[in-house]
């Protein structure tokens, strides 16, 4: 059998009262709701840990003597990741959440969050290639060919975080009764 789901993982940790009040008619719905709020904020939050991780690795990593012996080229390569792993961070902290509370305008399909929240997983484990490939690059000669390679790697998979940022919000617009 495979690995629990995010959502079943959040349901497992769940108190005693809390399984409880689960059984109680009305509250097992409302509170099915929450935990599936719950879980998209982790999964989000993971992805955004993992990502501002590879970022300070590369940041820490050159000290103002590195830099001063890349190539002007080699700089603007690093100054375009950092900016783009910046932007990739902010757009799934920020990302619209996989569920819509009562009072919200726009309403999401409860039956299809589990969808949003595999999609999510996919986004952790992509950040997590981002930060592996960032420790990996910090280990590296700056300015050698492998460390350019690394360096065209992480640009890759930040790249396809991106494609799956907007996967995301076109699942979610799918989503929308």
């Amino acid at each position: 059998m495979g690995e629990p789901s995010p959502l079943e993982k959040v349901k497992r940790e769940r108190g005693i009262l809390e399984r409880l009040l689960s059984l109680v008619p009305g509250y097992h719905g409302y509170k099915e709701k929450e935990l599936r709020r719950e879980t998209d904020r982790l999964v989000r939050m993971a992805a955004a840990t993992r990502l501002r991780h590879a970022k300070d690795a590369i940041s820490r990593n050159l000290t103002p003597f590195v830099m001063m012996k890349l190539s002007g080229e080699d700089m603007f390569i690093v100054d375009s990741l950092l900016t783009k792993l910046d932007r990739i961070t902010q757009r799934i902290d920020r990302a619209v959440a996989g569920y819509a509370g009562l009072y919200d305008a726009v309403k999401v399909r409860e039956d299809k969050l589990d969808a949003v929240i595999e999609h999510d997983l996919r986004l952790v484990e992509k950040a997590e290639a981002i930060r592996a490939t960032a420790d990996r690059l910090i280990t590296l000669q700056p300015g050698t060919d492998a460390w350019r390679m690394a360096l065209q790697t992480l640009i890759t998979d930040v790249e396809e975080f991106d494609r799956l940022v907007d996967q995301r919000v076109e699942i979610l617009r799918g989503l929308v009764a």
